[in-house]
């Protein structure tokens, strides 16, 4: 139950929610301005402080969903030119040995479930293991014209991707502060509050004042998901990440949480990762090879389809 109760409060809290959230709040306030009824105070004063809290919280919700909005497109891109950058080394790889393929595909495979291990706000954390591909790929020893060329291309992309990982952390670490949810959220009760007084308890007001009230809470969660970088992540960062690990003939690497809240659901073969530790610890994660259906794609190596990984070291 305790667990049940935490995962709950995890769930609106992060904005995983949308739905029942803001119907609870219609029903609430709508239920209240029927109970108020005509107990309140001057309504022309009432209108005036509604009508200047509605501007206030307007102009900031809107001031601040479109600085999240092009704060979460400026690291979707670069996630997404990172994937594509790490996706070009290891097809370049190809003219080296197989040793030094399969050393670098691991890397890369490394590097991807590091970025899925930690949440995309913290993403420095998943520095080292970029920093041990870029490492390794600039340890190689082209032999010849061919490879000689390919490995400039691949140490521009490294620069390029180093260049892109401080741009994502400068881009993550600017999320809303504890004070600005703080005003945001005082406002909006009271608006609420205000407007809940208005219809002098009569049922269609109190209908009108549990939209408006539903309504504003579904903006408050598209906020809390834009700020936390979760806004159309499964066909910006899963669905795209999923089809980079099956490109490289290793199944999906998904956390079990991600599958259980309906925020990304694979299909096929699928490493599903398990966290026994609260976040952001990882030492003790448990990944095992999952079939969840067919339809997924090209199927992975049977040495990874098979096997179960626990702990993680």
């Amino acid at each position: 139950m305790k667990q049940w109760f935490r995962s709950l409060v995890a769930s609106v809290s992060g904005g995983d929610v949308v739905t029942w959230p803001a119907v609870l709040a219609a029903v609430l306030v709508g239920t209240a301005s029927c109970l108020v009824g005509p107990n309140r105070g001057d309504i022309r004063v009432d209108v005036a402080m509604a009508s200047m809290a509605a501007f206030l919280f307007g102009v900031l919700l809107a001031f601040t969903i479109v600085r999240t909005r092009e704060r979460l497109a400026l690291v979707q891109n670069l996630v997404a030119k990172g994937n594509s950058s790490l996706f070009s080394i290891h097809q370049m790889m190809a003219v080296f040995g197989d040793a030094d393929r399969r050393r670098i595909r691991d890397l890369v495979d490394g590097h991807l479930t590091d970025q899925i291990d930690y949440r995309l706000v913290d993403y420095y954390l998943a520095m080292p293991s970029l920093l041990a591909l870029i490492d390794a790929v600039y340890a190689l020893d082209p032999v010849g014209p061919r490879q000689e060329a390919v490995y400039k291309e691949m140490v521009a992309l490294c620069i390029s991707m180093n260049i892109d990982r401080s741009l994502i952390e400068a881009a993550t670490g600017q999320a809303l502060s504890a004070i600005e949810w703080s005003g945001l959220l005082l406002l909006l009760l009271l608006l609420v509050g205000l407007i809940a007084v208005l219809p002098g308890g009569t049922v269609l007001g109190a209908l009108v004042v549990g939209v408006l009230t539903g309504t504003l809470v579904t903006f408050m969660i598209l906020l809390r998901k834009l700020d936390r970088l979760r806004w159309h992540e499964r066909v910006t960062i899963w669905e795209p990440t999923a089809r980079l690990f099956r490109s490289m003939g290793r199944d999906p690497y998904v956390p079990r949480d991600v599958i259980e809240s309906g925020r990304f659901r694979p299909t096929g073969g699928v490493r599903v990762v398990d966290h026994p530790d609260p976040y952001p610890l990882r030492a003790t994660k448990i990944v095992k090879a999952e079939d969840l259906g067919s339809g997924a794609g090209p199927a992975s190596e049977a040495a990874w389809s098979a096997r179960a990984v626990a702990p993680a070291e």
